[in-house]
């Protein structure tokens, strides 16, 4: 005598069916997302200021080094000042307010989110640092 074939119970594929939905549903999101003209790609100061004309109006998030005595005023609550890496400097305005403390370290790593203007300066709308644990003297 043969067994007669077992099915699974109408639930447990409805179930599967589902989780099965949801996981091409969240990797078509994600693929999409990523080709979005709203998302933001990170690139180093030596990476964009060669591709400056290119990259205006764009939403960026460049890293470089904070370029010591280049802080100066731009205007009410602004502040401008030049970030590096591999030679080339790139000049920054950003909102005073929305500065780390600490940020303008000779030296200090600084991810800034912004956007290219016209003229090639990153307006700044969120500027971070990086470990300031870096930066501090060696304990004796």
């Amino acid at each position: 005598m043969t067994e007669p074939t077992r099915q699974r119970p109408l639930w447990i594929r409805g179930a599967v069916a589902v989780v099965a939905l949801v996981v091409v549903a969240a990797g078509a999101y994600l693929v999409l997302d990523a080709f979005t003209t709203s998302s933001v790609t990170f690139r180093f100061v030596d990476e964009v200021v060669p591709q400056r004309q290119e990259l205006r109006g764009k939403r960026l998030k460049i890293s470089g080094a904070f370029v010591g005595g280049s802080r100066a005023p731009a205007g009410p609550g602004k502040v401008a000042f030049e970030i590096e890496k591999g030679g080339f400097r790139l000049a920054v305005v950003a909102d005073e307010a929305g500065l780390p403390g600490g940020f303008d370290v000779p030296g200090r790593d600084v991810v800034i989110d912004g956007t290219l203007d016209a003229v090639g300066t990153l307006r700044a709308s969120l500027v971070t640092t990086g470990c300031p644990s870096r930066y501090e003297g060696k304990r004796r």
